[in-house]
């Protein structure tokens, strides 16, 4: 099949156009895609909105009337709880935030790496001709 040079040349400016236009509006997409789908397995903004809850909702009643060492008890446990809550959500915000960490840094990469395939694309088919050639 032969193209004619007109042809080919319109091939090769739409493939630019393409490589280095809208396919990184696609990869950007995608990228923050991944981003949102972490943010939100991890619900990061609910754990931070609820980051001094008790766990689970687990809790004592106060007693009702004059019982200060109920009270105390009450309080106590209340408070453990709160202390529990707050250690779960900053451990699991951690994880989350460091898997979102992992995604951005893999998305610089991805770019990096759209970006210099057609001259790794262009240059494994010099170096296999020249091998092919004169090898």
């Amino acid at each position: 099949m032969n193209l004619p040079s007109s042809k080919l040349t319109s091939l090769i400016e739409h493939y630019v156009i393409w490589h280095y236009g809208r396919a990184y509006v696609d990869i950007y997409n995608i990228w923050m895609n991944f981003v949102w789908f972490v943010f939100y397995f991890f619900s990061i903004g609910v754990l931070f909105n609820t980051l001094f809850q008790p766990w689970k909702r687990m809790g004592e009643e106060y007693p009702r009337g004059f019982a200060p060492a109920i009270a105390l008890q009450t309080f106590i446990v209340n408070t453990l709880m709160r202390g529990v809550g707050f250690m779960v959500r900053v451990i699991v915000i951690a994880i989350g935030l460091s898997i979102a960490s992992v995604v951005f840094a893999l998305g610089l990469v991805v770019f990096a790496l759209w970006t210099i395939m057609p001259v790794f694309f262009v240059a494994l088919i010099v170096i296999g001709l020249t091998l092919l050639l004169f090898g």
